[in-house]
């Protein structure tokens, strides 16, 4: 039987590894035709094909959500699962609440800015004249900040509510991010990253405690997935603006560049002020039973200390080796690969949008393979496709183009490492009772936090000494780490999956 498993877990990971190889080419092929700091004949046009993907999804799954009503009747897991194919997925997309349906626009208005930040900031910074270095500073500020309040945020969370934490949270991170992209001063710049660390924890201690107690056991994996895979096509867009822009409005001389930055994170800004205003439409949810009182109290609503380490310590042993690299990625691209903004947009669009569909096909990953294999498999399957991005310079010169092996194995990582992060939060929340969930999440966000932080101060470090290789090791050996790790904690604790659950996935 485990054998059997084992077999079908791989084939759920290669399969998806073909197509990424298959689909991603055209992607990837914006690298032809463009030399060092000139964007290729492609960039322009996938651009605007990335856009259309992000909006065509947006819109997509906004007339699943917001026409049309559900048969009437009691919502039970046999019907939930009972549906197949792609009319099935719709209508338990139909079944989900209110707060769920205004939840994601909410997080529509506010990852646009995630995705433009995720292009343009890191490049702003070098193009104000600060060194890698600077931006490892201001990183590593920031996730301390947001480490030390990630526990103080899970009890603000669980006294005050979910619903007030998105609004101060996002609100906060909001106005922060406007300072900072407005300014050159380097303590302000510092100040704004450290004041951000705290709003943006209290923000992602509430969104999963949300999320879990608007949602049923059988129906939690679908409404994470959704809701990932909605927030991603809203990165996409973003992504693609950060590139698109500054193509359009091309002119001489930094000055122009930085004015050019600051008008499309501007725009995405504007958005997340706007996400605001379905997250205030929100019904507040009961509070846990027995909220927390304060610090001294930390851990009252605690009964299972030990599960809370388990789903911990894979993820901060995660965040550490993905500080080494992630949040310099921009950087990477930029100046050791030699790419502009356009076609960085570009590489992050196609991760994005590879990621939107991976993300709306996990709940069947889930059903195929269970929530710990899933995890596992995928995250174990990211690790080649690292190794392969540390060496694309290396492997690109033998087959004529690097940004090309890159872009593929951008899209490969991205894909597989986040294909299951839906199904691990539906599992953790699952595993916890309702008054410990905000507080294992806080001491995951601190310790994560501030691991990843020191990571990102040690890869820029190596980066701003031209080391670009062994960041992506690090991480590699460290994804590797914590797949091990959730499998030796997990292996065999999730419950089975329904009989009709089992059919449904078997019928796609």
């Amino acid at each position: 039987m485990a054998r059997h498993s084992i077999g079908r877990g791989i084939k759920w990971t290669l399969l998806p590894g073909a197509a990424l190889l298959a689909l991603g080419i055209p992607g990837a092929a914006l690298a032809h035709g463009g030399g060092e700091g000139q964007a290729s004949v492609l960039a322009g046009p996938l651009a605007w094909g990335f856009l259309v993907f992000g909006l065509a999804v947006i819109a997509g799954v906004a007339v699943i959500l917001f026409t049309g009503r559900p048969e009437p009747g009691l919502v039970t897991p046999e019907r939930f699962h009972a549906g197949k194919g792609l009319s099935g997925y719709v209508a338990k997309m139909r079944l989900f609440s209110r707060n769920a349906r205004l939840y994601m626009v909410h997080v529509v208005g506010m990852d646009v800015i995630h995705g433009t930040w995720m292009v343009l900031f890191n490049l702003y910074l070098l193009e104000l004249g600060f060194p890698i270095a600077f931006i490892g500073l201001r990183i590593l500020l920031a996730s301390v900040t947001r480490a030390l309040f990630a526990v103080p945020a899970g009890l603000i969370s669980d006294r005050l509510g979910r619903k007030l934490s998105f609004i101060l949270g996002d609100g906060g991170g909001a106005v922060m991010s406007l300072i900072a992209i407005s300014t050159g001063d380097p303590t302000l710049l510092l100040a704004t990253g450290a004041l951000g660390g705290i709003f943006s924890a209290v923000h992602g201690v509430a969104e999963p405690a949300f999320m879990a107690e608007n949602s049923a056991d059988y129906e939690r994996v679908h409404l994470f997935s959704v809701a990932d895979g909605t927030r991603t096509a809203a990165a996409i867009i973003g992504s693609v603006l950060a590139g698109l822009v500054p193509l359009l409005l091309a002119g001489t001389g930094p000055d122009a560049t930085i004015q050019t930055y600051r008008l499309v994170a501007y725009a995405g800004i504007a958005g997340w002020f706007a996400s605001l205003i379905p997250a205030l439409m929100l019904q507040q949810t009961a509070l846990p039973s027995a909220p927390v009182s304060g610090l001294r109290d930390l851990f009252a609503n605690v009964t299972h200390p030990d599960r809370i380490w388990r789903l911990t310590a894979p993820e901060v042993t995660l965040a550490f080796g993905a500080g080494f690299v992630l949040p310099l990625l921009n950087v990477f691209f930029h100046q050791g690969l030699g790419s502009p903004e356009v076609e960085i947009g570009v590489t992050f669009a196609a991760g994005q949008a590879f990621l939107v569909v991976a993300a709306f096909l996990a709940p069947l990953l889930a059903l195929r393979l269970g929530k710990v294999r899933s995890v596992v498999f995928t995250r174990l399957a990211a690790v080649p496709f690292l190794v392969l991005l540390a060496f694309s310079p290396n492997v690109g010169s033998t087959l004529g183009s690097v940004l090309t092996v890159a872009g593929l194995a951008h899209i490969a990582r991205i894909t597989f490492m986040n294909m299951a992060g839906p199904i691990r939060s539906a599992f953790a929340m699952e595993l916890l009772d309702p008054g410990e969930r905000g507080t294992q999440v806080g001491v995951q966000m601190a310790l994560a936090g501030a691991v990843s932080g020191l990571g990102s101060f040690l890869g820029s470090r190596l980066m701003d000494a031209g080391n670009y290789q062994v960041p992506f090791m690090v991480m590699a050996g460290f994804l590797t780490i914590s797949a091990l790790l959730f499998w030796r904690f997990f292996a065999g604790q999730e419950e089975p999956v329904p009989e009709a659950a089992q059919a449904s996935a078997a019928a796609d």
